[in-house]
């Protein structure tokens, strides 16, 4: 079983494969949705983003915290979605930061544990900057 650190590791290395790919997208193909794909660069930039805040809302919870506000995303361009992300970061990090090994069993959400939540938490991030990036 991973531990708190360790899965805080695996989530910084999927946000900076987002950070990546946001920064490699073209604001002349944000709006274009790529070939084989439902959503455009921005509509995943705006899901994965806002994304964060609800993981981060699940596991303060769990442990009886202060979820982050959750602000409507509306992101005109990738520079755009680099702020916002830097700032759905910094929030969902104020509450992932306290989680201990001891707390990964507790339930958060209906049914998953706080491990699993932040296991999703890793692999969305990479899995929506494969999509930004087309890969």
């Amino acid at each position: 079983m991973a531990t708190a650190d360790e899965i805080r590791g695996q989530i910084e290395e999927s946000r900076t494969s987002l950070r990546g790919a946001l920064e490699a997208s073209d604001a002349g193909t944000w709006e274009q949705a790529l070939a084989g794909d439902e959503w455009t660069p921005r509509q995943a930039a705006e899901h994965v983003i806002g994304t964060e805040r609800v993981y981060a809302g699940r596991v303060a919870d769990a442990m009886l915290g202060k979820a982050p506000a959750r602000p409507d995303l509306t992101l005109a361009d990738p520079q755009a979605a680099l702020a916002a992300l830097e700032a759905a970061v910094e929030d969902a990090n104020r509450v992932i930061r306290y989680v201990e090994d001891r707390d990964l069993s507790k339930t958060a959400g209906e049914s998953s544990s706080i491990q699993a939540t932040l296991e999703s938490m890793a692999t969305h991030a990479a899995e929506h900057a494969a999509q930004i990036s087309g890969s």
